[in-house]
């Protein structure tokens, strides 16, 4: 979903900067969320929040990660996977906050994977 996406720690920020990736449509009523590490330069942090919201609601949304969130870390390859099964509206989207301990010119290159979206068990 998320190819290879570079974030960088600013110059005049060293405790963490945030970006918001686009709104997509719900495709299900719970999703399993995946983030892999492909290379980084010193040892940033990398923490993702899955944000709700319906279509003609304003604002950022509400954060549907239930208290968790996915981290990436600093060894290429690793991945980490969670399942965010809080009520979700019909947009989706990511926040991503990337922290650093030795500030500028650190980064990270990442892939945020498709969400693999089910529905809930519905009994009669």
């Amino acid at each position: 979903m998320f190819e290879a996406q570079l974030l960088f720690a600013l110059p005049a920020q060293n405790d963490e900067y945030k970006v918001f990736s686009p709104w997509f449509p719900r495709e299900g009523d719970n999703a399993i969320y995946s983030i892999e590490t492909v290379e980084q330069d010193g040892s940033p942090q990398l923490t993702v929040h899955a944000f709700t919201k319906n279509s003609e609601d304003a604002g950022d949304g509400l954060d549907a990660s239930a208290g968790t969130s996915l981290s990436a870390s600093a060894t290429p390859g690793d991945t980490d996977s969670d399942t965010w099964a809080q009520t979700l509206k019909e947009l989706v989207r990511y926040e991503f906050t990337i922290k650093t301990s030795n500030g500028a010119g650190e980064w990270i290159l990442f892939r945020m994977l498709p969400p693999v979206w089910f529905d809930d068990v519905h009994q009669a």
